[in-house]
Protein backbone atom coordinates (compact mmCIF):
# COMPACT_ATOMS: atom_id res chain seq x y z
CA UNK A 1 0.00 0.00 0.00
CA UNK A 2 1.55 3.35 -0.44
CA UNK A 3 2.10 5.75 1.58
CA UNK A 4 0.29 9.03 0.01
CA UNK A 5 2.43 11.40 3.17
CA UNK A 6 5.62 9.83 2.39
CA UNK A 7 5.61 10.82 -1.28
CA UNK A 8 4.18 14.45 0.14
CA UNK A 9 7.49 14.45 2.29
CA UNK A 10 9.82 13.12 -0.69
CA UNK A 11 8.18 15.88 -2.75
CA UNK A 12 9.35 18.40 -0.32
CA UNK A 13 12.49 17.21 0.16
CA UNK A 14 13.47 17.65 -3.37
CA UNK A 15 12.57 20.79 -3.22
CA UNK A 16 14.55 21.99 -0.17
CA UNK A 17 17.37 19.75 -1.60
CA UNK A 18 17.83 21.97 -4.67
CA UNK A 19 17.78 24.86 -2.33
CA UNK A 20 21.36 23.36 -0.53
CA UNK A 21 22.81 23.57 -4.04
CA UNK A 22 21.30 26.78 -5.60
CA UNK A 23 21.16 28.93 -2.09
CA UNK A 24 19.22 32.26 -1.23
CA UNK A 25 21.02 34.85 0.55
CA UNK A 26 22.45 34.57 3.78
CA UNK A 27 21.31 34.36 6.31
CA UNK A 28 18.00 33.25 5.30
CA UNK A 29 20.42 31.06 2.80
CA UNK A 30 22.06 29.31 5.45
CA UNK A 31 19.12 28.30 7.79
CA UNK A 32 17.42 26.83 4.84
CA UNK A 33 20.37 25.13 4.02
CA UNK A 34 20.40 23.56 8.01
CA UNK A 35 16.90 22.85 7.91
CA UNK A 36 16.64 21.20 4.19
CA UNK A 37 19.87 18.50 5.74
CA UNK A 38 16.46 16.11 6.35
CA UNK A 39 15.93 15.33 2.78
CA UNK A 40 18.93 12.81 1.66
CA UNK A 41 18.55 11.05 4.97
CA UNK A 42 14.59 10.89 4.27
CA UNK A 43 14.90 9.07 0.64
CA UNK A 44 17.69 6.46 2.26
CA UNK A 45 14.64 5.61 5.17
CA UNK A 46 12.21 5.32 2.68
CA UNK A 47 14.43 2.85 0.54
CA UNK A 48 14.83 1.02 3.55
CA UNK A 49 10.83 1.39 4.77
CA UNK A 50 10.45 -0.47 1.30
CA UNK A 51 12.52 -3.31 1.62
CA UNK A 52 11.24 -4.76 4.57
CA UNK A 53 9.88 -8.17 4.07
CA UNK A 54 11.17 -7.99 0.87
CA UNK A 55 13.07 -11.32 -0.96
CA UNK A 56 16.37 -11.53 -2.56
CA UNK A 57 14.80 -11.61 -5.90
CA UNK A 58 13.06 -8.01 -5.61
CA UNK A 59 16.28 -6.56 -3.73
CA UNK A 60 17.96 -8.05 -6.96
CA UNK A 61 15.73 -6.03 -9.21
CA UNK A 62 16.29 -3.19 -7.25
CA UNK A 63 19.95 -3.13 -7.41
CA UNK A 64 19.70 -3.29 -11.41
CA UNK A 65 17.24 -0.56 -11.61
CA UNK A 66 19.63 1.71 -9.29
CA UNK A 67 22.72 0.54 -11.19
CA UNK A 68 21.25 1.31 -14.79
CA UNK A 69 19.97 4.92 -13.01
CA UNK A 70 23.72 4.97 -12.06
CA UNK A 71 25.54 4.25 -15.38
CA UNK A 72 23.04 6.50 -16.61
CA UNK A 73 23.45 9.78 -14.51
CA UNK A 74 27.00 9.63 -14.18
CA UNK A 75 27.23 9.08 -17.75
CA UNK A 76 25.02 12.36 -18.41
CA UNK A 77 27.32 14.23 -16.24
CA UNK A 78 30.31 13.48 -18.20
CA UNK A 79 29.38 14.32 -21.31
CA UNK A 80 27.89 17.84 -19.25
CA UNK A 81 31.90 17.92 -18.24
CA UNK A 82 33.31 17.45 -21.39
CA UNK A 83 30.83 20.31 -22.61
CA UNK A 84 31.61 22.45 -20.11
CA UNK A 85 35.59 21.84 -20.88
CA UNK A 86 34.56 22.27 -24.54
CA UNK A 87 32.78 25.94 -23.80
CA UNK A 88 36.64 26.75 -22.14
CA UNK A 89 38.55 26.09 -25.09
CA UNK A 90 39.99 23.36 -22.60
CA UNK A 91 39.07 19.95 -24.08
CA UNK A 92 42.21 17.49 -24.87
CA UNK A 93 42.40 13.89 -24.01
CA UNK A 94 44.44 14.97 -20.85
CA UNK A 95 41.47 17.34 -19.23
CA UNK A 96 39.26 13.74 -20.27
CA UNK A 97 41.47 11.22 -18.54
CA UNK A 98 42.26 13.52 -15.68
CA UNK A 99 38.15 12.76 -14.74
CA UNK A 100 39.09 9.15 -14.17
CA UNK A 101 42.29 9.72 -12.17
CA UNK A 102 43.08 7.18 -9.60
CA UNK A 103 42.35 9.43 -6.43
CA UNK A 104 39.06 10.24 -8.08
CA UNK A 105 38.27 6.63 -9.05
CA UNK A 106 39.20 5.35 -5.15
CA UNK A 107 36.84 8.25 -3.82
CA UNK A 108 34.14 7.08 -5.95
CA UNK A 109 34.33 3.23 -5.30
CA UNK A 110 35.08 4.04 -0.93
CA UNK A 111 33.19 7.16 -0.44
CA UNK A 112 30.82 7.32 -3.59
CA UNK A 113 32.01 10.63 -4.19
CA UNK A 114 31.44 10.94 -8.54
CA UNK A 115 33.96 12.34 -10.32
CA UNK A 116 31.40 13.99 -12.66
CA UNK A 117 29.39 15.89 -9.97
CA UNK A 118 29.10 16.27 -6.39
CA UNK A 119 25.58 15.18 -6.08
CA UNK A 120 25.52 11.61 -7.06
CA UNK A 121 27.12 10.37 -4.43
CA UNK A 122 23.34 9.38 -3.53
CA UNK A 123 23.13 6.90 -6.26
CA UNK A 124 26.56 4.99 -5.36
CA UNK A 125 25.32 5.16 -1.54
CA UNK A 126 21.96 4.01 -2.20
CA UNK A 127 23.37 1.01 -4.81
CA UNK A 128 26.10 0.21 -2.13
CA UNK A 129 22.57 -0.10 0.43
CA UNK A 130 20.67 -2.63 -1.47
CA UNK A 131 23.56 -4.91 -2.12
CA UNK A 132 24.55 -5.03 1.66
CA UNK A 133 20.67 -5.61 2.37
CA UNK A 134 20.89 -8.15 -0.23
CA UNK A 135 23.48 -9.76 1.74
CA UNK A 136 22.00 -9.35 4.63
CA UNK A 137 18.57 -11.29 3.12
CA UNK A 138 20.57 -14.21 1.90
CA UNK A 139 21.94 -14.82 5.30
CA UNK A 140 19.00 -14.19 7.23
CA UNK A 141 20.41 -10.77 9.31
CA UNK A 142 18.18 -8.77 7.71
CA UNK A 143 17.11 -7.47 11.97
CA UNK A 144 20.33 -8.40 13.22
CA UNK A 145 22.40 -5.07 12.53
CA UNK A 146 20.28 -2.27 14.12
CA UNK A 147 22.68 -1.55 16.59
CA UNK A 148 24.62 0.08 13.11
CA UNK A 149 22.27 2.66 13.10
CA UNK A 150 23.24 4.94 16.75
CA UNK A 151 27.17 3.27 15.82
CA UNK A 152 27.19 5.63 12.65
CA UNK A 153 24.88 8.08 13.47
CA UNK A 154 26.92 8.90 16.66
CA UNK A 155 30.25 8.61 14.51
CA UNK A 156 29.11 11.12 11.32
CA UNK A 157 28.02 13.78 13.91
CA UNK A 158 31.12 13.58 16.07
CA UNK A 159 33.29 13.48 12.96
CA UNK A 160 31.37 15.63 11.20
CA UNK A 161 29.45 18.42 13.19
CA UNK A 162 31.24 18.22 16.45
CA UNK A 163 34.46 18.59 14.58
CA UNK A 164 33.41 21.28 12.66
CA UNK A 165 32.14 23.19 16.13
CA UNK A 166 35.79 22.87 17.81
CA UNK A 167 37.38 24.36 14.42
CA UNK A 168 39.02 20.93 13.62
CA UNK A 169 37.06 19.85 10.27
CA UNK A 170 37.75 16.43 8.14
CA UNK A 171 36.61 16.15 4.51
CA UNK A 172 33.10 15.53 3.82
CA UNK A 173 33.69 12.50 1.85
CA UNK A 174 34.06 10.37 5.93
CA UNK A 175 30.98 11.53 6.42
CA UNK A 176 28.72 11.88 3.47
CA UNK A 177 28.86 8.54 2.32
CA UNK A 178 27.32 4.83 2.53
CA UNK A 179 28.68 3.80 5.61
CA UNK A 180 27.86 6.84 7.82
CA UNK A 181 24.77 8.27 6.21
CA UNK A 182 23.26 5.43 3.61
CA UNK A 183 23.49 2.91 5.89
CA UNK A 184 21.99 3.94 8.89
CA UNK A 185 19.17 5.83 7.73
CA UNK A 186 18.22 2.62 5.32
CA UNK A 187 18.32 0.64 8.35
CA UNK A 188 16.70 3.40 10.48
CA UNK A 189 13.56 3.39 8.05
CA UNK A 190 13.66 -0.86 8.17
CA UNK A 191 13.37 -1.02 11.53
CA UNK A 192 10.64 1.88 11.94
CA UNK A 193 8.69 0.18 9.02
CA UNK A 194 9.11 -3.25 11.29
CA UNK A 195 7.60 -1.73 14.23
CA UNK A 196 4.41 -0.28 12.70
CA UNK A 197 4.23 -3.13 10.79
CA UNK A 198 4.19 -5.18 14.43
CA UNK A 199 2.17 -2.36 16.39
CA UNK A 200 5.00 -1.77 18.40
CA UNK A 201 5.52 1.90 16.88
CA UNK A 202 2.78 3.77 19.74
CA UNK A 203 3.94 7.37 18.92
CA UNK A 204 1.54 9.35 19.01
CA UNK A 205 1.66 12.12 15.74
CA UNK A 206 1.24 14.95 17.95
CA UNK A 207 4.44 14.13 19.40
CA UNK A 208 6.18 13.23 16.11
CA UNK A 209 5.07 16.93 14.92
CA UNK A 210 6.72 18.46 17.95
CA UNK A 211 10.33 16.45 16.99
CA UNK A 212 10.35 17.34 13.43
CA UNK A 213 9.50 21.07 14.68
CA UNK A 214 12.01 20.80 17.30
CA UNK A 215 14.69 19.11 14.87
CA UNK A 216 13.99 21.43 12.16
CA UNK A 217 14.68 24.54 14.43
CA UNK A 218 18.05 22.71 15.79
CA UNK A 219 18.84 22.16 12.43
CA UNK A 220 19.26 25.98 11.65
CA UNK A 221 20.49 26.77 14.60
CA UNK A 222 23.61 24.03 14.11
CA UNK A 223 24.01 25.17 10.82
CA UNK A 224 24.84 28.93 12.37
CA UNK A 225 26.75 26.94 15.10
CA UNK A 226 28.98 25.34 13.40
CA UNK A 227 29.52 27.57 9.82
CA UNK A 228 27.90 24.47 7.77
CA UNK A 229 27.86 20.73 7.66
CA UNK A 230 26.88 17.50 5.87
CA UNK A 231 24.69 16.52 8.81
CA UNK A 232 23.16 17.91 12.18
CA UNK A 233 21.64 16.34 15.42
CA UNK A 234 18.63 18.25 14.83
CA UNK A 235 17.92 16.87 10.65
CA UNK A 236 18.40 13.63 12.68
CA UNK A 237 15.56 14.59 14.68
CA UNK A 238 13.66 16.30 12.01
CA UNK A 239 13.80 13.34 10.02
CA UNK A 240 12.56 10.29 12.47
CA UNK A 241 10.15 12.83 13.29
CA UNK A 242 8.69 13.12 9.80
CA UNK A 243 9.24 9.47 9.27
CA UNK A 244 7.46 8.35 12.30
CA UNK A 245 4.25 11.01 11.34
CA UNK A 246 4.34 9.34 8.04
CA UNK A 247 3.90 6.04 9.56
CA UNK A 248 1.11 6.63 11.57
CA UNK A 249 -0.73 9.04 9.02
CA UNK A 250 -0.07 7.67 5.94
CA UNK A 251 -3.57 8.57 3.67
CA UNK A 252 -2.40 12.19 4.47
CA UNK A 253 -2.06 14.34 1.27
CA UNK A 254 -3.40 11.92 -0.99
CA UNK A 255 -4.10 13.11 -4.24
CA UNK A 256 -2.16 16.03 -3.25
CA UNK A 257 0.69 17.62 -6.27
CA UNK A 258 3.42 16.64 -3.53
CA UNK A 259 2.29 13.53 -3.64
CA UNK A 260 2.39 13.09 -6.89
CA UNK A 261 6.07 15.09 -7.06
CA UNK A 262 6.90 12.67 -4.19
CA UNK A 263 6.47 9.50 -5.86
CA UNK A 264 6.49 10.10 -9.71
CA UNK A 265 9.52 12.84 -9.98
CA UNK A 266 11.47 13.52 -6.62
CA UNK A 267 14.08 11.40 -7.66
CA UNK A 268 14.58 12.97 -11.29
CA UNK A 269 14.42 16.72 -9.69
CA UNK A 270 17.71 15.61 -7.64
CA UNK A 271 19.52 13.88 -10.53
CA UNK A 272 18.72 16.64 -13.47
CA UNK A 273 18.82 19.85 -10.88
CA UNK A 274 22.46 20.72 -11.43
CA UNK A 275 22.31 20.30 -15.29
CA UNK A 276 19.31 23.23 -14.48
CA UNK A 277 21.73 25.20 -12.10
CA UNK A 278 24.09 25.53 -14.73
CA UNK A 279 21.85 26.96 -17.18
CA UNK A 280 19.98 29.32 -14.94
CA UNK A 281 23.35 30.61 -13.70
CA UNK A 282 24.76 30.80 -16.81
CA UNK A 283 21.71 32.99 -18.32
CA UNK A 284 22.53 35.23 -15.21
CA UNK A 285 25.62 36.51 -16.00
CA UNK A 286 25.28 36.85 -19.55
CA UNK A 287 22.03 39.08 -19.24
CA UNK A 288 24.04 40.46 -16.43
CA UNK A 289 21.29 40.32 -13.77
CA UNK A 290 23.44 37.97 -11.16
CA UNK A 291 24.21 40.21 -8.93
CA UNK A 292 20.64 41.45 -8.59
CA UNK A 293 19.29 40.76 -5.22
CA UNK A 294 15.83 39.41 -7.04
CA UNK A 295 18.07 36.95 -8.88
CA UNK A 296 19.47 35.88 -5.92
CA UNK A 297 16.09 35.37 -4.48
CA UNK A 298 14.44 33.82 -7.58
CA UNK A 299 17.21 31.98 -8.29
CA UNK A 300 16.55 29.15 -6.16
CA UNK A 301 12.76 28.90 -6.97
CA UNK A 302 13.65 29.03 -10.40
CA UNK A 303 16.08 26.07 -10.53
CA UNK A 304 13.19 24.34 -8.63
CA UNK A 305 10.32 24.71 -10.67
CA UNK A 306 12.50 24.20 -13.55
CA UNK A 307 13.78 20.94 -12.57
CA UNK A 308 10.38 19.96 -11.53
CA UNK A 309 9.40 20.68 -15.07
CA UNK A 310 12.22 19.13 -16.83
CA UNK A 311 11.39 15.94 -14.65
CA UNK A 312 7.46 15.62 -15.71
CA UNK A 313 8.91 16.10 -19.11
CA UNK A 314 11.10 12.94 -18.65
CA UNK A 315 8.08 11.12 -16.99
CA UNK A 316 5.60 12.10 -20.29
CA UNK A 317 8.75 11.23 -22.29
CA UNK A 318 9.53 7.44 -20.44
CA UNK A 319 5.05 6.86 -20.48
CA UNK A 320 5.36 7.70 -24.52
CA UNK A 321 7.79 4.95 -25.40
CA UNK A 322 5.91 2.46 -23.07
CA UNK A 323 2.76 3.29 -25.01
CA UNK A 324 4.72 2.56 -28.27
Amino acid sequence: MKNECLNVWKGIAAFFIVFIHCNFPSPIGGMMNGLARFGVPLFFMVSGCFSYGKGPDTIRRRIRKIWKLFLTANGVYFIWKLFHLWLKREITAGAAAALFAPDSLIDWLLWNESPFMGHLWFLGALLYCYIFYWILVKVGWEERLYFLIPACLTANLLLGEGLSILGKEISFLYVRNFWLTGLPFFLWGHWMFREESQEKLKIRPGICLVGTVIGACLSMGEMLLSGGGELYLGSVLMTGGIFSLALRKPSFGKGSLLAHVGEKTALHIYLWQMIVFDVIEKLGYMCEVHEHMVYQWMMPLGVGAASWLLAEALLGMKKGVMRQ
